[in-house]
């Protein structure tokens, strides 16, 4: 029954984001006749910079909430992260005028975007906290459209406003109005908890955030040190490069490639999280969920990847336009990196489920520094860009290595110390 369970939120979780994906396909090769790389270029900037402030956004308490076994508890912690959420998205908006007022060199291309910021960090900020409640309530068909509609407003918004005659500025709006859509949904889909909020104190808040602080501690900024190792080619090449071209072949492969490893491993990873959670309040311990997650991810990810290596050059071109040949070249090159990941993103979750918070943080600097030094390195010394964009992959796929073996490492760690302890109290019977 368990079993089933698990499959069955997991199956609603992967057919809604399998449908967001199919749209994100459907849509791409129309797009990416409309728009060129330099437009997919300024898009990738923007989404980069806020990628890495909403990782700050509710200083990940909308993870601790899904975790809390205690339902007040869990309530505070959505109160708060709410909260926390509105306030970091105030700082990012003083933050943003600090910086046209300075005039910041490198940020010139994303223009009047900028001052979008606090409204992206706003929508992310919250979203994560309410789909977090609704992880924890198994609303799984809230969560699923929540990625339909964000992908399918934004895709067709794009492509009405280009037919319209907004031109490069179509991608940028496209993309907001997919956001508003997302938050809209997920804010409506959830009002019976926000109703809720209304009898919640600031104390009750405060006290369940201090039982978390491990969350705001360290998952915190190693959450924010991924997103800055994950956005270093992009920043690197266009805020230090101005290689805006580079940027969005490199966004468009890494995207439409993150597209089933991010639905798939997102939404495998999130009801793992959940179901490990209880196995660890009832067991102790998720080792056999740990084990068949790890085998059944391995066994999806490395042929599909194998495969779409040797394809990707002539598939790009074939699917997007000869204006793309690069991007199905850079494909080929991260379609390693993406098998990888598409197995440590949920495997990597033990980490917080065994209590590891500081490992992970101290992993994730790792890989921040290994990477951005790697990149930055390449670009400093004037090498062409493609040799950043191939120095990068090897330190990730190195990095997610690392990764995955420490995560098996703490599990069969745990197992061992498990099984001495019983054959301990088992001689000490008379």
């Amino acid at each position: 029954m368990r079993r089933s369970s698990f499959l069955r939120s997991a199956a609603t979780l992967s057919s809604g984001q399998f449908v967001a994906t199919a749209i994100s396909f459907g849509f791409a090769p129309i797009l990416s006749r409309l728009y060129a790389p330099q437009d997919y270029g300024v898009l990738a900037t923007y989404m980069s910079i806020a990628v890495i402030l909403s990782a700050l956004a509710n200083l990940q308490m909308a993870r601790a909430l899904v975790a809390e076994a205690d339902e007040e508890q869990a309530y505070a912690l959505l109160g708060l992260s709410l909260l926390l959420a509105f306030a970091f998205s105030a700082l990012t908006l003083a933050g943003v005028l600090l910086l046209r007022a300075g005039g910041v060199q490198g940020l010139d291309d994303l223009g009047i975007w900028l001052l979008l910021l606090p409204a992206t960090v706003l929508a992310s900020g919250t979203g994560a906290a309410l789909l977090g409640w609704a992880n924890r309530h198994h609303r799984y068909l809230l969560m699923s459209g929540y990625q339909i509609l964000n992908v399918l407003v934004s895709s067709g918004g794009a492509l009405l406003l280009a037919w319209g005659g907004y031109g490069a500025r179509g991608l940028m709006l496209g993309y907001f109005l997919g956001q508003l859509a997302a938050f809209l949904w997920v804010w409506i889909g959830n009002r019976d908890a926000v109703a809720g909020l209304r009898g919640i104190s600031w104390a009750r808040m405060r006290a369940a955030g201090l039982a978390h602080r491990n969350y705001a501690l360290w998952t915190t900024p190693t959450s924010m040190i991924e997103q800055v190792s994950s956005a270093s080619p992009v920043l690197v090449l266009s805020l230090w490069g101005n290689m805006l071209a580079i940027v969005g072949h490199y966004n468009r492969a890494r995207g439409l490639l993150m597209l089933p490893v991010g639905i798939l491993g997102g939404a495998i990873g999130q009801v793992f999280f959940r179901r490990g959670a209880q196995d660890m309040a009832r067991d102790g311990h998720c080792r056999p969920i740990f084990w068949k997650l790890v085998v059944g991810m391995t066994a999806i990810s490395v042929p599909t990847f194998v495969l779409l290596a040797l394809i990707a050059p002539q598939l790009f071109v074939f699917v997007l336009g000869p204006q793309w040949s690069e991007a199905g070249r850079i494909a080929g090159i991260l379609a390693p990196v993406m098998a990888l990941q598409l197995i440590v993103m949920p495997a990597s979750k033990v980490l917080w489920l065994y209590h590891r918070q500081r490992l992970d943080f101290f992993l994730s600097i790792l890989f921040a520094v290994v990477t951005t030094v790697a990149v930055a390195s390449v670009a400093f010394m004037g090498s062409a860009p493609e040799i950043a964009i191939d120095v990068f992959a090897g330190a990730q796929i190195l990095l997610y290595l690392a990764y995955l073996g420490s995560s098996i490492l703490i599990v069969e760690r745990d197992h061992r110390s498990r099984r001495g302890q019983s054959a301990e109290a088992a001689a000490v019977k008379p």
